[in-house]
């Protein structure tokens, strides 16, 4: 019963609250699609990562600079790992 009660508040406050400010309330709303912006640009940031590390340790092995060829299999292999792991994280965290 207490809960029935608490859904009708809440309903009612939602509707006070579109009816006061409706431009807030259209920003609010798409709060969701910011998510997934999130990981567009995370996925684009991980092939960019990917391939460049790929050209880097291709271009250190061409011109036979093994710290360039590090540096590029950093960029390939941990870069790309620490966005997923990130990614990851967050999505634990943030409720369903």
């Amino acid at each position: 019963m207490a809960r029935d009660e608490e859904q009708r508040r809440l309903a009612e406050i939602e509707r006070r609250f579109i009816e006061d400010d409706p431009v807030l309330a259209r920003r609010l709303a798409h709060l969701g699609s910011a998510r997934w912006a999130r990981r567009i640009v995370a996925v684009v940031l991980l092939l960019a990562s990917f391939v460049l590390g790929l050209a880097v340790v291709a271009f250190g092995a061409e011109v036979g600079v093994w710290p360039l060829s590090v540096a590029g299999f950093a960029l390939t292999v941990l870069v790309p790992t620490l966005i997923v792991w990130r990614v990851w994280v967050r999505g634990r965290g943030s409720p369903p």
